[in-house]
């Protein structure tokens, strides 16, 4: 356990796109770099041009400061272009280089509605290459700011492993905001031809190690860049997608953190929604929450301690200390799916039955584990997390839980109080001081969100001046707000259902930073290579990252991120269409894309029964319905990691809540 395709119908059309297409001049030429190709355009505030001599494209706003478009990188392929044809929302640019034969399909368009401002731009790219000789060496960013200083580039939002196929940047001199954007989806032939994909690293991501995104910066450049080697390995004579990228350019640059995260949502779901989602099979979790409950019921999953029977966290787990986190979550999960179905499940009552044997009365609150230790010490995410299963519990009118949360309130205020809302990765449960630890800042907001659940349960008004306080101290984090991303969930909820009460702005901009953060490690694209094609196949869309440097999908940090954002919607009537948008994809395919964490849904051969990343869990059990802590893609096994028990509340919800 953690402690440190089918398009959609509508595409362009549906974003309400307004094309501003003029001054174009397009006439064939024979040799490279020379002759009358030209392309001349005015696409919402900005000018594109192509020009002959320089055989790059380039994006200008009015200054000196621009863009330019070079594919593949150094490479420059399009210095090789001999003809350039007009195809109504853009152009097809052919030709030859000595190493490949070359289609470039560039698309511009300027979106328009929806809360979108007047003068954006939106510029699609897919290239195409047919190899008949050796590819030069590995190309670099396909976009280069000129004209200005070096350093003038800055970046907001660097792409996090795997989710991240994503880049926002901004440049005072271009004055505009940018979003880069890779389409993984459409590269899925190039990734199985070249035996490559998304989890080979070309830019490091803080805190991720060796792990990192095809997505980056170099200096004054930016935008993707293939898998190392890969580009070598094309087979020769086939016509191979091997860019598809997309660059969302707004004239302005906000200078509040709530403008910089809305103009980020913006132009993310512009992106995909212009792309269109795929088509994900819906899940039957009624029937999968039957299965996941006779299987977790098997002996070996659970453990005596002093006459009280426990789930363990993992499946093979050979530990006999049981944890908080697993036997609330479960329950919850479970009281929600016996409410929905007029069921019962047989090992629920034990689950209620052992709840306050976590009830340490030497520091007044449920811990993670036990017996009691004094020099116990917790990490914050692990502390509100536990008490919110334990409200999940309370509303649904177990007593146990609502007594045993009660009773903890006074624990995790004095928690918040002593560290000042700078919720620690590490305290000590004597003072609860957490003096020198990393700070896990979205945890601020799952406190709020636990405060406002107490609120409701109780009326009494402290609770709700918790939330407040505490809520406010997301600001200033931008990007680096997330720890946990369902703890960033749980903020924009709690932000959205405050701002819905007071009025004040404040809070609505706390709730879009939240979205934008979570968003920022959520699988905008689907596996369409490796293991996901083969078989049955599965699929990744919508799936989110535990934590912004994760490589992988894990149902614990999804289905509560998933609660959270039902619970943002909740609050969320009056926000634009590209806010409700993502939120709304995220709710309708995390129950879709979560049946493949369960490894009786993969097809053969994507998980391992071998785990290996704790030296207490050996093997996975791959006949069970139990959840893999991580889904991967491509050729990527799943269930490295192991089988989480701990994230068994998953399927439980989804049966009760999955509409």
């Amino acid at each position: 356990m953690r402690r440190t395709v089918t398009p959609a119908a509508g595409g362009i059309a549906a974003a309400g796109v307004l094309l501003l297409l003029i001054g174009v001049a397009a006439v064939a030429s024979s040799r490279p770099g020379h002759g009358a190709n030209r392309i001349d355009a005015r696409v919402g505030a900005y000018t594109l041009a192509l020009t002959p001599k320089s055989g790059t494209i380039l994006l200008s706003h009015g200054g000196a400061a621009a863009l330019r478009i070079s594919e593949l990188g150094g490479v420059n392929l399009v210095r090789w272009t001999r003809s350039v044809t007009h195809t109504g929302a853009g152009w097809t640019l052919s030709g030859r280089a000595p190493w490949a034969s070359f289609r470039l399909e560039l698309t511009a368009t300027s979106p328009a509605g929806g809360g979108r401002p007047s003068g954006d731009a939106l510029i699609g790219l897919t290239l195409r290459v047919t190899p008949t000789g050796d590819a030069p060496a590995d190309p670099g960013p396909d976009v280069t700011l000129v004209h200005e200083p070096a350093g003038a580039l800055r970046e907001h939002a660097a792409a996090p492993p795997v989710a991240g196929n994503n880049l926002f940047l901004s440049d005072a001199g271009l004055g505009s905001t940018i979003l880069y954007f890779a389409n993984y989806t459409a590269l899925g032939r190039y990734f199985d031809r070249t035996q490559s994909g998304v989890t080979q690293p070309n830019f490091p991501y803080l805190r991720a190690g060796a792990k990192g995104s095809l997505v980056g910066v170099s200096g004054s450049s930016f935008g993707y860049v293939p898998p190392p080697s890969s580009l070598a390995s094309l087979p020769h004579g086939k016509a191979t997608v091997v860019v598809s990228s997309y660059l969302y350019l707004e004239p302005a640059i906000p200078h509040t953190e709530s403008g910089l995260a809305s103009a980020y949502l913006r132009a993310l779901d512009t992106v995909d929604s212009t792309m269109g989602r795929p088509s994900v099979p819906a899940a039957d979790w009624r029937s999968l929450a039957a299965r996941s409950a006779a299987d977790i019921a098997a002996p070996s999953n659970w453990v005596t301690v002093d006459g009280h029977r426990y789930l363990r966290s993992y499946v093979s787990d050979t530990r006999t200390a049981p944890e908080l986190l697993t036997q609330a979550g479960v329950l919850a999960g479970i009281r929600a799916y016996e409410a929905r179905d007029d069921t019962s499940v047989p090992f629920a009552a034990t689950l209620d039955a052992d709840l306050p044997t976590f009830f340490d009365p030497a520091y007044r609150t449920v811990m993670n584990s036990l017996p009691h230790d004094p020099a116990a010490r917790g990490e914050s995410w692990y502390f509100v997390d536990n008490l919110i299963s334990l409200l999940q519990l309370a509303q649904v009118g177990d007593p146990t839980a609502k007594a045993l949360l009660l009773e903890s309130a006074g624990a995790v205020i004095e928690l918040a109080h002593v560290n000042r809302y700078a919720f620690p990765q590490n305290f000590a449960y004597s003072d609860f001081d957490g003096a020198g630890s990393q700070v896990e800042h979205d945890v601020a907001g799952g406190y709020a969100f636990l405060m406002l659940g107490l609120y409701d349960l109780t009326r009494d008004a402290r609770y709700l001046d918790e939330a407040r306080a505490s809520i406010a101290h997301v600001a200033g984090t931008g990007f680096d707000l997330s720890y946990e991303t369902h703890m960033s969930a749980y903020t924009a909820a709690a932000a959205q259902r405050l701002y819905t009460m007071t009025g004040d702005a404040a809070y609505r901009g706390y709730a879009l930073l939240a979205l934008a953060n979570l968003f920022h490690a959520v699988r905008l694209w689907d596996c369409t290579y490796g293991a996901c094609v083969k078989g049955t196949g599965y699929h990744t869309y919508m799936g989110l990252n535990p934590l912004p440097w994760s490589d992988y999908v894990a149902m614990l940090e999804q289905y509560e991120a998933w609660l959270g954002l039902q619970s943002y919607l909740r609050y969320a009537r009056n926000e634009p269409h590209y806010v409700t948008s993502l939120v709304e994809g995220f709710v309708r395919y995390s129950p879709r894309t979560l049946q493949y964490s369960l490894p009786t849904s993969l097809p053969q051969g994507a998980a391992s029964s071998i785990a290996g990343e704790y030296p207490f869990v050996s093997r996975n059990d791959l006949s069970r319905h139990i959840p893999l802590e991580d889904l991967r893609e491509g050729e990527a096994v799943s269930g490295a990691i192991g089988q989480e028990l701990y994230g068994a509340g998953g399927p439980f919800m989804f049966a009760a809540y999955a509409r």
